[in-house]
Formats: C-alpha cells, sequence, structure tokens
C-alpha cells in the first residue's frame, strides 16, 4: 500500500480498486490524495458565486463524507472526478437549501457559468439553476455534463473533451447550446 501513495495519476485508480476489494486504509488515502484537489475546486468554484455561501472546506469535507460513506463505481481517476462533480453539486444546492430554509427564502445569488463568454443569471438563484440543470440533464445528459464540468470542477473545453471521449468540437458546440438553453430557461 505504500508504494500506491507515493505517485498520483494512477494512485486514484489503483486506490479506488483496491477499496472496492475492501481495503480499508485505501479509503483513507484516496481521501489525502483527492482532498486538496477538491478543496482548490470548491474554492474556485464558490469564489466565482461572489458571495460567501459557505466555507469551500466545510463543502469538500461534506463531500467526501458522502463520496466515502457509500461505495464509488468509479473505476479510475477520471470517473471519480466526475461523480465527485456531481456530489458538490448536490452538497451545494443542499447548503443552499438549509441555509435559505433558515431564513426563510433569503436572498438569492447570482453566478457567471465560467467559459469565454460569460452567460449571467443575475437574479436568478442557484436554487433556480439547479433546477434548471436537472430540466437540461434529463433532455441532453451530456450537455448538462459539459457544464457540469466546466462550472463545478472548473475544467478547460480540452480536459472537458478527454473526460467525455469526445471532441474539442463537440464540446464547443455543447457549451454554446447549454449556456444559451440555461439563459433562455432563466429568463
Amino acid at each position: 500500500m505504500n508504494e500506491v501513495c507515493n505517485s498520483d495519476a494512477g494512485d486514484v485508480t489503483i486506490l479506488l480498486g483496491a477499496w472496492r476489494q475492501g481495503d480499508t486504509k485505501a479509503s483513507d488515502a484516496l481521501f489525502n490524495l483527492v482532498y486538496p484537489e477538491l478543496r482548490g475546486i470548491a474554492g474556485r468554484r464558490l469564489a466565482r458565486l461572489g458571495v460567501p455561501v459557505l466555507d469551500p472546506t466545510e463543502l469538500v469535507n461534506e463531500a467526501m463524507l458522502r463520496l466515502l460513506g457509500d461505495r464509488v463505481d468509479a473505476q479510475n481517476r477520471k470517473d471519480f472526478f466526475g461523480i465527485a462533480a456531481t456530489v458538490i453539486r448536490c452538497v451545494l444546492v443542499d447548503i443552499i437549501r438549509r441555509q435559505q430554509a433558515d431564513k426563510r427564502g433569503g436572498g438569492a445569488i447570482e453566478i457567471t457559468l465560467s467559459g469565454a463568454s460569460h452567460v449571467s443569471a443575475a437574479g436568478e438563484s442557484w436554487l433556480e439553476v439547479e433546477e434548471a440543470l436537472g430540466v437540461l440533464e434529463k433532455r441532453d445528459p451530456r450537455k448538462c455534463r459539459v457544464i457540469e464540468l466546466s462550472f463545478i470542477m472548473g475544467l478547460n473545453q480540452q480536459q472537458i473533451a478527454e473526460e467525455l471521449d469526445v471532441s474539442l468540437a463537440t464540446v464547443e458546440r455543447d457549451l454554446r447550446y447549454a449556456k444559451a438553453w440555461l439563459r433562455d430557461h432563466l429568463s
């Protein structure tokens, strides 16, 4: 197990395999390996919200509890971080719902979607954006995934193309479509 923890790129895949095999140390090693990267992702995403919704550490801690609390059906690093994007999105929504329930529907959050041409959801709450993403996911899961990987995980278009195993042109089209669809859906 010690040699497994020394390198990085293949470690997530190896640790996921060990964890699925029942290695109790693998989940701790996986947590320690991916935590800094997930915290960085969460910090960047929360900064884009423009308001202090919560601490990135709190977001990642809760996401990691959910991820490691279940047997994650991820075969490799790519799968794991894809699942992590969805979990972070869900945790963020849950926390915002709790905060708004505490405030009885308190203030809306302004967000912008990452990418070359920013699409502003000014005046719309994150919960409305999340609801729109749910509709988009039912209509076209890949386009929703592209937005999720861009906005939640902060991947660039090339990284998204590699993650989804599609061409860069496909990612560019999907992002343009999804941003326009979200803009229309939220207006």
